[in-house]
């Protein structure tokens, strides 16, 4: 089932279907050298409603935004918006109306424009993953894709706080944060001398004498690798009592991931309940992250999965800086709902400084930056980002309250890469399935 997902199937430009008008969205010219059309026209679109766009708001201040070249175009029912295989020009988003997104074996779904989903384009990438066939009345808004690569300061946000949203200039917790930042810089917690130690020696030919001997120097460490080690994941014949045999079973690689894992648990505790709370959402969270990374890279086989592991559990350490400020508040300080705000808008940036400063490599310092945004364009092939922001989705498809807020999954620049079929609901259960042992496993071990 598996082998099929991921074998390369060409998109073929489809046939134009009787009764149903080919889109003008090919006329839309990025270059400003846009071709007439009676029904698309240039249009001043309130800057209010453009700065909730996804991911627009993301990716541009209001100047920018301001100065889009945006046109629109109507539709009436029936009429098809674009057709699958042809060639995406721009972003189109929906403003108005209901559109129904259909792929060539009719599975497909309908857009409404009072849903979250209407806030995310309906399609990007280089070709149309569907054919947008309007159900009413329909309007849509054009705007140039290359706005997908740009390549913004991870920690604008932080430096510039008018770079930040508007709620977020409003949220009394952003303000106190910010002006921490400008006083004393951005305090991350410190990492564990053993995982460092680990980490700055991957790069040399070293042994695993030389391995045991680090490991050994935390014995908290080395009891909970001898713990897992015996645990059915790797599934030893016989019991492991040593930190030697330990690290010889597990290989280097995996040693220095799992020590890496132990370490990011216990960066930070707090005994306020909100914030212990949270940190256990989070933490567990990135161990279901992690996993769900595993399984696709293990399927996809263009990304090591050890590395995709790691990767996962590191999507979200940009938490930890806002959990640490806000344990050191007065609970009358801030809401709970102020620090989700500023967690869901600063973690990848901050999470990005942390492991520069950490000296993480770039392909995994890079990665809670690049998991933030649903539409980051970082190359034309599958890289470890896009592993883990494809399971990320995945997650959150099994949060029910987040999956209203998801995009279509064909529009994902990451899922277009696959060079696969698409990707079904029940494909994407069978993979949650698939590590959900995996997962369970890796909770007990670390939640305890």
């Amino acid at each position: 089932m598996f082998l099929n997902l991921f074998k390369k199937k060409p998109i073929s430009k489809p046939k134009q279907a009787s009764g149903v008008r080919q889109s003008a969205t090919a006329a839309i010219q990025l270059s400003g050298t846009h071709q007439s059309s009676n029904n698309i026209k240039p249009v001043n679109i309130p800057v209010n409603f453009l700065k909730r766009l996804m991911p627009l708001g993301q990716l541009l201040i209001e100047e920018e935004i301001q100065a889009l070249k945006i046109h629109t175009e109507n539709f009436t029912p029936g009429s098809a918006l674009f057709i699958r295989g042809t060639e995406v020009d721009s972003l189109v988003y929906l403003c108005k109306g209901t559109v129904y997104l259909e792929t060539t074996n009719g599975i497909g779904q309908e857009i409404n424009e009072a849903t979250l989903k209407a806030l995310f384009p309906l399609s990007s990438g280089e070709f149309h993953q569907f054919t947008a066939i309007a159900k009413s009345n329909v309007t849509v808004i054009y705007i140039p894709k290359t706005v997908l690569l740009l390549n913004r300061n991870p920690i604008n946000p932080l430096i510039n706080p008018l770079l930040a949203s508007d709620s977020l200039q409003n949220n009394p917790f952003f303000l106190r944060f910010y002006e921490h930042f400008q006083q004393h810089d951005l305090i991350i917690p410190s990492f564990p001398d053993v995982a460092l130690k680990l980490r700055r020696l991957a790069m040399q030919d070293i042994g695993i004498a030389e391995v045991v001997k680090i490991v050994n120097m935390d014995p908290v460490i080395a009891a909970k690798l001898i713990q897992i080690v015996n645990s059915p994941i790797y599934r030893t014949l016989n019991p492991i009592s040593s930190c030697h045999d330990a690290v010889n079973r597990l290989g280097l690689k995996n040693t220095m991931n799992l020590v890496t894992a132990i370490s990011i648990k216990n960066l930070i505790k707090s005994e306020r309940p909100t914030i212990k709370k949270r940190i256990q959402e989070i933490w567990a969270q990135s161990i279901k992250v992690s996993c769900i990374s595993y399984t696709l890279a293990n399927l996809t086989r263009q990304v090591n999965p050890e590395e995709a592991l790691l990767a996962g559990l590191l999507h979200n350490i940009g938490t930890l800086p806002l959990l640490m400020f806000a344990d050191h508040l007065p609970e009358s300080a801030f809401t709970v709902s102020d620090l989700n705000q500023c967690i869901k808008s600063l973690q990848g940036q901050i999470g990005t400084i942390m492991l520069e400063r950490w000296a993480f490599p770039d392909n995994l310092k890079t990665v809670p930056v690049k998991v933030s945004n649903w539409f980051d364009h970082s190359g034309e092939t599958l890289n470890l980002s896009d592993i883990v922001l494809l399971a990320k989705f995945h997650y959150l498809l099994t949060q029910h309250e987040h999956r209203i807020e998801l995009p279509v999954i064909n529009t994902l620049p990451a899922f277009q890469k696959l060079d696969s079929q698409l990707l079904t609901p029940e494909q994407s259960l069978q993979i949650l399935q698939d590590a959900k042992q995996q997962i369970s496993e890796t909770m007990k071990f670390f939640m305890a």
